[in-house]
């Protein structure tokens, strides 16, 4: 488990939905996203998301007619670390560094300014370079403010650098996470996964084909590429980000 790390990458992720069989055949259409059953203790088989050969995430139906449609983030991260920045900024590291099954270990984390996510160290690294349709940056939705992103980076050891409509996080020279100084009216969940496209119009336009809402418009962002908002048939937010790579 001692190897390097790339913080801040979206790594894992669960789509947390009350129509989530409807949810992951639309990204199965839109992607081709496959699925494969994965064991987790003590939940049992849990069905797992694909892409290719990378396996990167989970479906999971969400109980109660007032849950939020949603995508969870497990975000790659130093934990022992991020344990002690979190505790020491007064937010909450709920049971600390814990192994998930086979995955590897996790923290769940509650940020001094009231969100909740995940991080985790993966017992098999992904590959290097993200493919199509894998996930590659997150957004985060709530009230914009330079402690919280400052709170990110130094609990993701990460680079900052401020955007003519927000800031940004970075490993090196790829963007990670993205901050939004606008206000939001959608009570969406607080982090949006994007995932790879080389043509953002073009999947926007298979995507809308197929059941998905077009929620922000396509707009090119500094040091991240054009990107576009949208949500998918059982109302969990998402994005597409074409990196120009």
């Amino acid at each position: 488990m001692n190897r390097p790390i790339r913080p801040g990458r979206p790594v894992w992720l669960e789509l947390n939905a009350q129509r989530v069989t409807q949810g992951i055949s639309f990204y199965e259409t839109l992607f081709g996203w496959g699925s494969r059953p994965l064991h987790v203790p003590p939940w049992g088989a849990i069905p797992n998301i694909a892409n290719g050969s990378r396996v990167f995430g989970n479906q999971f139906m969400a109980m109660g007619s007032f849950a939020p449609p949603k995508w969870n983030i497990w975000f790659s991260a130093h934990l022992e670390h991020a344990e002690t920045v979190v505790r020491d900024a007064g937010g909450d590291v709920r049971k600390g560094i814990h192994t998930l099954g086979n995955l590897g270990q996790m923290l769940n984390i509650r940020d001094p300014f009231g969100q909740s996510f995940a991080m985790i160290r993966l017992r098999e690294d992904p590959p290097v370079s993200d493919q199509y349709g894998d996930p590659v940056r997150a957004e985060c939705w709530g009230e914009y403010s330079s402690e919280r992103v400052d709170f990110y980076a130094n609990l993701l050891g990460l680079r900052r650098t401020n955007t003519t409509t927000g800031a940004m996080l970075a490993d090196e020279d790829a963007p990670r996470l993205f901050f939004r100084d606008v206000p939001f009216e959608s009570h969406a969940p607080g982090w949006i996964p994007y995932f790879r496209t080389a043509s953002t119009g073009g999947d926007c336009e298979r995507a809308r084909r197929v059941g998905a809402i077009v929620q922000i418009h396509p707009e090119e962002v500094e040091h991240l590429g054009e990107l576009i908002i949208l949500s998918d048939p059982s109302g969990a937010y998402f994005g597409l980000v074409n990196t120009g790579e």
